[in-house]
């Protein structure tokens, strides 16, 4: 007999979400994390959430309405802005407006969820060592607040730890799950959250993504207002060789250019933190043994945005958990079905964008700005891609504005070459197999189109 249904190393909010899921079915859960208790949900942020996350959540699992005093402002679109500073593209549609929230309030109340439904809250905690029994995962080590250690017995446990996958790293050779991310399919992030009593944000409201490939290569800068007088700035860029500090971006290019760094500011808070930015996990799932959030890879690879996708795995795994803890069947097939579910939400848009980024990659400042100026890709191209994974360039209109771009034919055959991977990457995606016997053989298909990529 085991000491819980679950166990789950992690109460952020895939983590909280996994465990409201199946807490709230009678199962009895263990949700555990290493923060002191009214730390968590403290964590590098851009502090911001879709609107369609929750609505998919609420579908899924009921989530309750995310109260109001967690939400500091509407968030209704999002403005890219090229190098040049002067040509911007406003995006607004459903995956751009939501909300900008108190991150810390906001991982409280997921918290509060979860403890609500039934699940155990141990704070304090870490995850030390995952058990193994027979070749298969068996409970988890922990050193609880007083510094012991125990070990615990689970059907099922769930990694929810972060970017660190801390227990993913520990799975057996033998297991198919990626145990190791590659640096390059990580981004490291800096931010700092200000007042700005002498400085009013003219459009609270629209979130600002600043790109610059001499600056922040590989990533971006954000200014995401919080009402007229706060903001939440920062600096992400691919953690690829040679990548440069996020803390030296804010100090060397951010502070000097920004018109509201030379009035008055009260800072609030500062903090970096890491995240993947890659195609999710292959498999999510292996025998006793389920994936969520971070450590799953759960992450937008363009934005670097992971709460709504965590939320969202976060249900489909406790869904999938629920299903086979009632039939008593915890291995790797029955927990399969969390992976071509997940896939088909949000999985093969991540896989495409995936694909986009190491096109964005190794775009200069002038194909940027000349993009931008020519409209070659405008608002609604980009909010497309970003809503579905797809780039659709070649006919009607769009054909039109290709052609308007004659001046930079080799960025144009790129756009369309991308544009061709994206669709076959989403192909491959669609045939996600069925079952663990196919995972090899999958996954064959999805390298040669990365390694394309890469070289455009």
């Amino acid at each position: 007999m085991t000491d819980y249904d679950v166990i789950i190393a992690g109460a952020g909010t895939g983590g909280s979400t996994t465990a409201y899921a199946i807490a709230k079915k009678g199962y009895s859960v263990l949700l555990l994390d290493r923060k002191e208790k009214d730390k968590i949900g403290d964590k590098t942020c851009g502090d911001a959430l879709g609107s369609h996350h929750v609505k998919e959540a609420q579908e899924l699992i009921g989530l309750p309405e995310i109260p109001d005093d967690i939400v500091e402002y509407v968030v209704n679109g999002i403005d890219l802005i090229a190098p040049d500073r002067e040509h911007r593209l406003r995006m607004q549609g459903p995956t751009t407006t939501g909300m900008s929230f108190n991150r810390l309030k906001m991982g409280q109340w997921f918290l509060g969820l979860a403890e609500k439904a039934g699940a155990e809250v141990m704070a304090s905690t870490r995850a030390k060592k995952l058990l193994i029994k027979d070749g298969k995962v068996s409970g988890l080590r922990i050193m609880d607040s007083e510094g012991n250690d125990r070990d615990l017995t689970a059907r099922i446990v769930v990694d929810a730890t972060g970017a660190t996958g801390m227990l993913r790293r520990q799975l057996p050779e033998s297991s198919p799950i990626e145990r190791v991310i590659n640096k390059d399919d990580m981004m490291v992030a800096w931010r700092d959250i200000y007042e700005t009593p002498e400085y009013d944000f003219e459009t609270p409201d629209i979130l600002e993504i600043f790109w610059n490939q001499e600056e922040t290569l590989g990533g971006y800068t954000w200014v995401f207002p919080q009402g007229r007088n706060r903001v939440n700035v920062g600096a992400g860029v691919m953690t690829i060789k040679n990548h440069r500090r996020p803390q030296d971006i804010m100090k060397e290019f951010v502070e000097p250019n920004w018109d509201f760094y030379k009035t008055k500011l009260v800072r609030l808070d500062s903090s970096g933190g890491v995240a993947p930015i890659r195609r999710p996990i292959d498999t999510m799932v292996d025998d006793n043994f389920m994936l969520v959030g971070d450590a799953a890879c759960q992450v937008n690879p363009i934005h670097g945005g992971g709460i709504g996708s965590s939320i969202l795995g976060g249900a489909l795994a406790g869904l999938t958990a629920c299903k086979v803890l009632e039939t008593n069947d915890t291995s790797i097939g029955s927990l399969w079905e969390y992976n071509p579910r997940y896939m088909e939400m949000y999985g093969s848009k991540q896989a495409s964008l995936d694909v986009f980024r190491w096109f964005l990659l190794n775009v200069t400042n002038d194909d940027i700005d000349f993009a931008f100026r020519k409209q070659i890709i405008k608002a609604s191209d980009l909010l497309d891609t970003s809503m579905t994974g797809k780039m659709k360039i070649g006919t009607g209109e769009k054909f039109k504005r290709l052609v308007s771009g004659i001046g930079n034919v080799p960025l144009l055959r790129r756009v369309q070459k991308i544009a061709h991977l994206m669709e076959d990457i989403r192909e491959v995606y669609a045939q996600y197999p069925s079952s663990p016997d196919g995972l090899s053989d999958w996954q064959e298909k999805l390298w040669p189109i990365y390694d394309q990529a890469k070289k455009i």
